[in-house]
């Protein structure tokens, strides 16, 4: 399906939805599994959230273009990211979680929920079974208790410290679920409410054991520090893992890019084979990652050589 019509349906069936519920979500044992409850709404916070939603549904114009999401992509501002559910079951899982309106039990207001909070969704859904679910970062700061300081509250011309929990939601969605997809408008948000972080520390050391078999790196083990040590060095290891490049990538090919761009890495032999010289220091540990994710470039017209930080492929 097409962004537009893909937008368009979404608009309708919103508009259209008989039911709308939101769904609490919270860390438990297992963060993969939350705990999700029903929040019991009047009908006019219902409609609210539904405006909430229906505000957020992005306003699509001839200029925006869908782009599928992958670790280390910086939108641009007329770029609307997506991920395939099918593709990505964790986060099909979570949407089915969600989305499962009727085996949830309703909210209880327990401490233990309140404290772990990470996010909430509003779900439509029709007498068919067909569901959008839009999604919002929370936290246990928005309920005003546990906010910093303390509120008041006028009684009989006094003001008293106000104690009842009251929760403050806000007008934006960070992504939503539709037809398979799910279309991505604030890639934080989406990263923490999905735990995309703690995904990249649980894999990390499979995905550097999987680039340095294709592509050998001296001073592995300083390597594998400097990556599992920064966040932005782990996504944009697992973006290289996931080129479709690296399985036929040679260090013929590496080494003409060195070459070529003029860059500051050394390929050495060691024990007979030729590797990469992986250097720690702040002005090189970059490089490598940058020069295995193709982020060095030439311009076709000018000859000149580029560093890229994101990158759409062009469709022949």
């Amino acid at each position: 399906m097409e962004l537009h019509e893909a937008i368009r349906s979404l608009e309708t069936f919103v508009e259209q939805a008989q039911h709308v519920n939101v769904m609490v979500a919270a860390d438990g044992e297992d963060p993969d599994e939350p705990v999700v409850q029903r929040l019991t709404l009047h009908e006019h916070a219902a409609e609210e959230f539904g405006n909430a939603a229906w505000n957020s549904i992005p306003d699509i114009d001839g200029d925006t273009v869908l782009v599928e999401y992958e670790p280390g992509y910086k939108r641009d501002r007329h770029e609307l990211l997506y991920v395939d559910l099918d593709q990505a079951p964790e986060v099909a899982a979570m949407v089915e979680l969600v989305a499962g309106v009727a085996q949830a039990e309703e909210f209880d207001e327990s401490d233990e929920v309140i404290a772990n909070l990470r996010f909430y969704g509003v779900v439509f859904g029709s007498p068919r079974g067909r569901r959008a679910v839009f999604f919002r970062s929370y936290s246990p700061k928005k309920e005003l208790t546990r906010s910093r300081g303390f509120a008041l509250i006028k009684r009989r011309g006094q003001y008293d410290r106000f104690e009842e929990k009251v929760f403050l939601f806000d007008d934006d969605m960070d992504c939503f679920a539709w037809n398979g997809r799910m279309f991505i408008w604030n890639v934080g948000q989406f990263q923490r409410i999905f735990r995309y972080f703690e995904r990249l520390r649980e894999s990390v050391d499979q995905t550097i054991d999987t680039v340095s078999a294709r592509v050998p790196i001296s001073n592995l083990n300083e390597f594998r520090d400097a990556v599992t040590g920064q966040i932005q060095m782990m996504a944009k290891l697992t973006a290289v893992a996931r080129k479709g490049y690296l399985s036929s990538l040679t260090m013929d090919a590496v080494r003409r890019t060195i070459n070529q761009c003029r860059l500051d890495v050394q390929i050495i032999t060691e024990d007979g084979q030729e590797k990469l010289l992986f250097e720690p220091g702040p002005a090189k540990r970059w490089v490598i990652l940058k020069l295995l994710d193709d982020d060095y470039l030439q311009s076709i017209m000018t000859d000149e050589i580029y560093e890229a930080n994101s990158k759409k492929g062009l469709q022949g």
